[in-house]
């Protein structure tokens, strides 16, 4: 008998971010290097700052409906199967939401 093994590995929703997001609408995606900045359509803003360029927008313009995180891998889910991955230019201090008044609202 041959046996098999294998590695599975689930990430963990980030329930905090996700709590604080969910069902924002994505309005305006910005990408530079080593800064991703998503604009949701109530003005409050998610940042992430990443290595390296990141990819193309994939999220479009959906609502966010879940977020991952482990070690070094942020990943946004949205609407109709979409995700966004990322990897975080530092573990716990790459991600901040602020609110329309700029004021932060989460930090991790």
């Amino acid at each position: 008998m041959i046996g098999v093994v294998v590695n599975v590995s689930f990430m963990r929703i980030n329930e905090e971010l996700t709590n604080l997001v969910h069902g924002r609408t994505i309005e305006v995606v910005t990408k530079e290097q080593g800064l991703v900045t998503i604009i949701f359509n109530d003005r409050s803003k998610l940042q992430i700052n990443t290595v390296g360029m990141p990819d193309a927008n994939v999220l479009g313009e959906s609502r966010i409906v879940a977020i991952e995180e482990e070690g070094d891998k942020l990943i946004l889910f949205g609407e109709e199967d979409r995700m966004a991955e990322f990897r975080l230019a530092s573990r716990g201090s790459s991600v901040s939401v602020k609110n329309r008044e700029g004021q932060i609202e989460y930090i991790g």
